[in-house]
C-alpha cells in the first residue's frame, strides 16, 4: 500500500490549472491556440504543461504539426473533464443557492420522449421546488451521455438501448413504448373505416433520419412485423418540422404513441389506427453516479412517478417496463 501511495502522490500536487491548460491544449491543438484561448502567454501554458508532464512522469501529447494526446495524456484528459464539470457545476450550484434559487438542473432529451414525460415531471417538480431552474438541452444519445460524463448534464431522458447500459454511468428504465402511424386532420387514410398498414404505401412518410435511434427501433418494429419497410420521402429528427409538414398535406408519419395521442388531443394530427401493433421501446433516464446535483434526485423521483402516471391511464400504448 505504500507504495502505491508513493507512486501516486503527484495526483496530490495537481492543481486546477494543469487541469484547464490540459483541455484548452486538447481542444486547441497547439499551445498557440490555446494559450490564446486562456488569454496567457506561450511561455506561460508551456510552463504548465512541462510541469504537468514532471508531475505524471511521462508526454502527455505527441508533438507535431498539431498536439495529439498520448495514451496517459488522454486518461489524464477524462479525469480534468470530469473535476473540471463537476468543479463548474458545483460553482453554478452554490451560486443559485446564494441568489435564491434552489438547486439547477441540465437535463438532456432524446427527442421522442420530451414532449410528454418530462414536461409533466418538470412541472410536478416544480409545484414542490418553485425555485428550481431547469436548462433542457435536446440531442442523440452518445453526444448526451458524454456530456454527462463531462458533469455537463445531470440526467438524460428519452429511450435508451444498449450503449446507455455499457456507459458506465447509471441507468433506469421507465416505460415502454408503441409508434403510431400519424397524418394531418381531414388526411385520406383518417377517413378510413379500417385502415391498413399497405394503405399507406400510397402516401409519402415523414421519417426520422437514419442513424438515429426512433428509425432503428421503426425498422426493427415493421421487420418484425413483417411488413414492408416505408419510403422515406423527407428525413427530419425536428418535431417541428414534421408537424408542419402535416398541416395541409398527405404526408404521414410515425411518433412514440404518447406523443400522438398528446398532439391529437390538441387537434394538431390525427392517429391512423392500423391494426399492426409496433413497438417502440423502451424510455428511461442515465445519470452519472456522483452527480454534484442537488436537487437531482428530486427529479428522479419525479419521473418515476409520472412514467406510473402515464402507464397506468393508459396513454397512448404506454406500459411499465
Amino acid at each position: 500500500m505504500e507504495t502505491a501511495s508513493t507512486d501516486l502522490a503527484w495526483t496530490r500536487r495537481l492543481k486546477l490549472r494543469h487541469l484547464q491548460v490540459l483541455a484548452a491544449l486538447e481542444s486547441a491543438g497547439s499551445v498557440t491556440a490555446a494559450a490564446k484561448a486562456m488569454h496567457m502567454t506561450q511561455p506561460a501554458l508551456s510552463h504548465w504543461l512541462s510541469d504537468m508532464e514532471d508531475l505524471v512522469g511521462t508526454a502527455l501529447f505527441l508533438r507535431g504539426r498539431k498536439l495529439e494526446l498520448t495514451e496517459a495524456g488522454r486518461a489524464l484528459w477524462r479525469y480534468a473533464c470530469r473535476v473540471l464539470g463537476d468543479t463548474a457545476r458545483t460553482g453554478e450550484e452554490i451560486e443559485a443557492v446564494k441568489g435564491g434559487v434552489a438547486g439547477h438542473l441540465h437535463i438532456g432529451t432524446i427527442l421522442s420522449a420530451a414532449p410528454v414525460l418530462l414536461p409533466r415531471a418538470i412541472a410536478a417538480l416544480h409545484q414542490r421546488s418553485p425555485k428550481v431552474q431547469i436548462e433542457l438541452v435536446e440531442g442523440l444519445l452518445e453526444p448526451l451521455m458524454e456530456r454527462v460524463e463531462r458533469r455537463e448534464i445531470d440526467l438524460i431522458i428519452g429511450p435508451l438501448d444498449v450503449r446507455a447500459s455499457r456507459s458506465g454511468l447509471c441507468t433506469e428504465w421507465l416505460m415502454t413504448d408503441t409508434f403510431s402511424v400519424v397524418a394531418r386532420r381531414g388526411h385520406p387514410l383518417a377517413e378510413l373505416d379500417a385502415p391498413q398498414w399497405e394503405d399507406t404505401g400510397a402516401y409519402p412518410w415523414v421519417l426520422p433520419p437514419p442513424g438515429t435511434l426512433s428509425r432503428m427501433r421503426l425498422d426493427q418494429a415493421v421487420a418484425d412485423a413483417g411488413m414492408p419497410p416505408p419510403r422515406p420521402a423527407v428525413e427530419t429528427s425536428s418535431l417541428v418540422a414534421l408537424l408542419s409538414m402535416l398541416q395541409g398535406r398527405d404526408y404521414i408519419a410515425t411518433l412514440a404513441s404518447s406523443v400522438a395521442h398528446m398532439y391529437e388531443q390538441l387537434n394538431l394530427i390525427r392517429i391512423i389506427r392500423v391494426p399492426s401493433r409496433l413497438e417502440f421501446g423502451p424510455i428511461g433516464m442515465l445519470w452519472a453516479a456522483d452527480s454534484p446535483s442537488i436537487v437531482l434526485p428530486a427529479l428522479r423521483d419525479t419521473l418515476r412517478e409520472e412514467a406510473g402516471s402515464l402507464v397506468d391511464t393508459g396513454n397512448g400504448g404506454a406500459s411499465a417496463t
